[in-house]
This record gives C-alpha cells, structure tokens and sequence, in this order.
C-alpha cells in the first residue's frame, strides 16, 4: 500500500525546491498516510529555532492541492465507458437535461475532465515514445518503433474530435443554458489548440527519427491535422490565431486562460487552521484552576489556624498569591509543551472548488531535532558516506522535521466524481524557498593558487553547500509499511544549483 506515494523532487526556479507527492486512495473508507521529511542544515548558515520560526517555515512553503488527472489511453476515449465523451453522450440522452442544473454541472465538468484528460494522455502518448527511442538498441530501426505511435495520434485525435464536435448541435439550440454552451465551445477550443501544439511537436519528432522516404508522408499527415484545427477555430471564430507578423498578445493569453480553465477541475480549496486552539484554552483554564487550588488551600489553613484578620492570615494570603501566579504559569508552560508533542501546528481542510464537499484533513507541524533524536534508519541514509562524516565533524547539523498527517475520504470522492473514471488519489505539490538558508553563505566563486612545475597558477573553486532532504513515508494501516527517499539541494549564495537524488 505505502510504494502507492509517488515522490517527484524537481528545481522549480534558482530560489525554490518542488517535491511533488501522489496519494492513492483505497476501498476503505479512509486513506490514511503519514510523511515526515527530516531537513539537515550545515550548523554555519545559522538556520535554528531562535533565527527561524514556525512561522518562517510555513511562510516559506506553498502546498498546491489537486486532483490527480484521470488517465485513459488515447484510443479510450471514444470507447471506455468512463469517457468523459461517453458521459456526456448518456447525460444527453435523458429526457429534459438541458433544464437540469446538475446536468448542467456534471456537464461543465464533464467538458473540463475531457480536456484535462486529454491533455494527461497526449503527454503520456509522447513520453512513451521518448521511452522507446532512448531504450533502443544500436541497430534498432527507430523509425519502425515511433510510426506505430504517430498514426496511433494522428487517427485518434481525430475520432476524438469528431465525437466531441458531433455533439455541437445537441447545445447549439435555443433551450440550452448560455453558461453551458459558452463551456462547451471553451473546451472545443482548447481541445483543438492542445491538438494542434502536439502535432507541431510531433512533426519535429519525426523529423528527426523518420526515413526519408516516410519522413514526407508523415509531415504532410501531420501539417495536415494542425492546419485541420487553425480552419475549425478561425470557422467557429475562435480568437486563438496565430499570426505571422503580429505580435500574438491574444493568442497567448487565450491559450493561458483556456489551459486554465480546463485544469480547474482538478482544483481543491483548502482552508487552514490552526490546530490545538480549543484544547489551549482547557489548559489555561486546567492550569488556573490548580494554581486556585493551591491559594484556597493556603487560605483555608492559615485562617483555620490564626483566624481572620490576623498578620499571619494576611502573609499566607500574599504569599499564596505569588505563587498561585507562578503555579498558574508553569502549568500553563507545562501543558502547553505536552500540547505541542502531540498536536499538529495547523490543520488544511481539503474541499472541493465550490466548498461543497470536504474530501480530506492534512495536518502538518515542523519542528527541530537535536541529531540524537533523529529516526536511527534516517541518520544512517544521512551519514552513508565519508565525506558527510567530515562535513559534520565538531558540530551537529541542525535537523528541521516537517511532518503530515493525511487522512483522505474515500466515499467522498467515489460518490461526487460518478461521470469520469475512477479518481485514483491527489497530487500534493509542495514549493519550499530556501533564501532563508543564503544569507551566511560565503561568496560562490573563489580563487586558488597552487604550483605546478615551478609555475604558479590560478583557478576558481565553487563553494557550494549541501541541504539533505529524507523523507520517510507511512502507511497508518499497517506501521510496518515504510519507505525512504534522499534528495540533496546543491546550493551556493545565488540559489540552488542542482537537485541530486541519491539512492536509498
């Protein structure tokens, strides 16, 4: 169950680090998983729990959460009965869809998943292909192995197409909502400008891979399907033309905003909060309680013993109160320290778009460890080889565990996702800005000096600094389900320079 997480780590930009997570859901009626990443620090860039907050942390990382997009093969789409195409098909089909707002809804949706889908499959449809290439053996005829993909395209796309497009009579009628037939043509549009991108790649593709003597057939074919999609968007008035000469501010932005539009059906809100807040107040309530406890005792004694209005009464009294406040404060401190070890910081409510339907709870909390208290398997991938040893010798890194705790609804998910094929889980992309980490850093580039022969030369050393990333995966149903992954930022005063993945 665990090897279901999938773990992507990428550089985003020169100041930023991806991991991207996919969780998988389950018949149970909760997907329970939980993750804790282990940070390590070099001690000289001066990152600790006095110059680096909870809330630096959480102000440094974004949690983007979305859908994981469904996926069917390219010749699915026009045959599997959980085509969005087919789904739309049948919702038709019912007697008075076009005055139903939940046929409305599950239509737009429908569109949306088509596209989104759609898009997922081409992309996949061309890694295959680069897949089959780099695999090839020497002798391979490469041209052999990629055509079978390229007529496999060149034909689908279009039965795609033709299905999606047979449809527009069915919306362009007088009865059918303005919103719902702006959607449909939204996505027909989207749909054509996807297609026609991808045969532009995949005519340069064939370029380089194809005999001449099939290389002419094919970039026709292709050149064929792309012009196909310019004729049907200029036709339907579509706006997104390119042309030759201009400056194309409309395309792009139209292209920008359709992409968009397709993809937020696979958006989730999320609505954070601040985890623990009922149970604070309990302790400062429990913890003024016993301090009260503490002074009426006191009280009650002293008056017994000297009775009221008495120098030793009034004494016992002040002094019950002074340490009534101190008892109050330390078992606030207490508590509150028990709190933190076994709360989360903060909680995300992970809902559908609309609010409507929650669909899941992430919890999360970051902390620092000394070394000692470090997972013993985690500082042995941490401390695998020699030179890891001499960077920590005299001093601890600094260790910040970031954990969460994902609990997903499964039911959910299977009863309002019903018209597109199954939702397998949720893509959980975490962006971390490591600037905080730059500001001790010595400069990038240095110069050094050695003899060589008598000669004395000069060459410039790179100084870089090492920040590893362990993360440790859990599946709640069963503790014994645990797997690891390394990744090292290479990092100097301008941002990252690299991400390595070491083997665990």
């Amino acid at each position: 169950m665990i090897e279901t997480i999938e773990q992507a780590s990428k550089l985003h930009d020169k100041y930023q680090f991806e991991t991207k997570l996919d969780y998988s859901l389950f018949q149970d009626k909760k997907t329970h998983y939980q993750i804790s990443t282990f940070i390590f620090v070099p001690a000289s860039l001066g990152v600790n729990r006095q110059s680096y907050s909870k809330a630096d942390f959480y102000r440094d990382v974004q949690n983007y959460i979305r859908l994981k997009t469904p996926i069917l093969i390219l010749r699915d789409f026009t045959s599997h009965s959980a085509s969005p195409l087919l789904a739309i098909e049948r919702m038709t089909s019912f007697e008075n869809w076009a005055n139903s707002p939940v046929y409305k809804e599950r239509l737009i949706n429908s569109f949306k998943f088509l596209s989104a889908m759609l898009k997922s499959s081409i992309r996949e449809h061309f890694n295959l292909i680069h897949k089959r290439i780099s695999e090839a053996s020497p002798n391979a005829k490469i041209n052999l192995i990629i055509h079978n993909l390229v007529e496999e395209f060149l034909v689908e796309t279009k039965h795609i197409t033709d299905k999606y497009r047979s449809f527009y009579a069915i919306f362009n009628l007088p009865n059918v909502d303005e919103e719902l037939f702006a959607a449909y043509k939204f996505t027909d549009e989207s749909i054509s400008l996807l297609i026609e991108e991808s045969a532009v790649e995949m005519y340069q593709v064939v370029a380089m891979y194809s005999k001449k003597s099939e290389k002419a057939s094919f970039q026709q074919a292709l050149d064929e399907r792309a012009a196909a999609e310019t004729k049907h968007r200029r036709a339907l008035g579509y706006r997104s033309i390119l042309k030759e000469g201009d400056e194309n501010e409309q395309y792009a932005s139209r292209a920008s905003a359709l992409k968009k539009y397709a993809a937020s059906v696979l958006y989730l809100s999320t609505a954070i909060q601040r985890e623990g807040t009922v149970w604070e107040q309990v302790t400062m309530a429990i913890a003024a309680g016993l301090s009260m406890i503490f002074a009426t005792i006191v009280a009650f004694y002293f008056q017994r013993q000297y009775g009221n209005f008495t120098f030793a009464f009034f004494v016992a009294l002040v002094v019950g109160y002074m340490f009534k406040d101190r008892i109050k404060e330390l078992g606030r401190s207490f508590l509150a320290g028990y709190l933190r070890n076994v709360l989360f910081d903060r909680r995300i409510i992970i809902r559908t778009l609309d609010g409507k339907h929650k669909l899941g709870v992430l919890r999360e909390k970051v902390s620092f460890l000394r070394c000692a208290d470090v997972p013993k398997k985690v500082m042995a991938l941490r401390n695998r080889d020699e030179m890891s040893a001499l960077d920590n010798l005299g001093q601890d890194e600094i260790v910040i565990c970031y954990a969460k705790d994902i609990t997903l609804f499964t039911d959910t998910f299977t009863s309002i996702y019903a018209d597109v094929p199954d939702i397998t889980g949720l893509n959980d992309i975490m962006r971390y800005d490591i600037r905080a980490y730059l500001r001790r850093m010595a400069e990038p580039v240095q110069e050094r000096n050695y003899l060589e022969d008598g000669e004395l030369k000069t060459v410039f050393c790179h100084k870089v600094y090492y920040l590893n990333f362990i993360s440790k995966y859990t599946s709640v149903s069963s503790h014994k389900e645990k797997i690891y992954k390394h990744s090292r930022l290479v990092l100097n005063q301008e941002g990252i320079k690299r991400v390595e993945h070491v083997p665990t």
